[in-house]
């Protein structure tokens, strides 16, 4: 099995000029349903170009929330005053600059060992720089795991 048999083709992303403020209402919007435990919010960020420039996760946005900030504070008025420190910053300042991606022809078992090795929710796959795709942990886990299902209703 290879990665472009178990990859998603509708990509979530960005450009690299977006703002935090603005990336964060993309990845809200994404989200959908909070109840939905198995999802995995975030964006895969463009360059100029339409090349993979990065990936923006919510661990992106929540460390430049607090970075410098008071660990003794928790109130609304608190958060308030980190986002409005962000919310203008193009997300090329924060977001994760050297993704690790694979190709389309990546064996299954070699993307399974990337989401071990490196805790991942999600990995780009690309055709030479342009992102055609991405494959999320909870895809790569019922890939793998199609011998356990049953026939049963």
């Amino acid at each position: 099995m290879k990665a472009r048999d178990i990859m998603v083709t509708d990509v979530p992303s960005i450009s690299v000029r977006t703002t935090v403020g603005e990336a964060v209402r993309i990845m809200k919007s994404n989200f959908g349903d909070e109840s939905f435990m198995n999802a995995a919010p975030g964006l895969i960020v463009l360059n100029d170009r339409g090349g993979l420039a990065g990936i923006l996760t919510p661990l992106s946005i929540i460390t430049a929330l607090m970075d410098g900030a008071s660990e003794d504070k928790s109130d609304p008025a608190f958060f308030a005053s980190l986002c409005d420190r962000i919310k203008d910053l193009p997300i090329s300042d924060i977001m994760e600059h050297q993704p690790i991606s694979v190709t389309q022809d990546a064996r299954v078992s070699d993307v399974a060992h990337l989401f071990l090795t490196h805790r991942f929710q999600r990995v780009p796959v690309v055709d030479g720089k342009k992102v055609v795709g991405i494959i999320y942990r909870s895809r790569l886990l019922f890939a793998m795991t199609k011998g356990l299902e049953s026939d049963a209703p």
